[in-house]
């Protein structure tokens, strides 16, 4: 049963990962960008559009991560 709960997590920890990567760093340079240029309304926009799905995600990516180290066998 730890077993099949490890691997389940893996899989979410290594598709949510990368995509929260991702997301962040598209989320942070276009700010930058739009800060850069000074257009409020894109670093608005990038945030309005974005935040809240990379939190999302990224807590997936937490929990999963938290929820493998406990199911994790133990080198004897």
């Amino acid at each position: 049963m730890k077993k099949t709960i490890y691997n389940i997590c893996m899989v979410i920890f290594e598709i949510t990962l990368p995509l929260f990567l991702l997301m962040g760093t598209v989320l942070v340079l276009t700010q930058l960008v739009g800060a850069l240029i000074g257009n409020g309304a894109l670093v608005l926009g990038i945030n309005n559009a974005l935040k809240t799905y990379s939190i999302w995600v990224a807590s997936v990516c937490a929990f999963s991560g938290f929820i493998m180290s406990y199911c994790k066998e133990k080198k004897k």
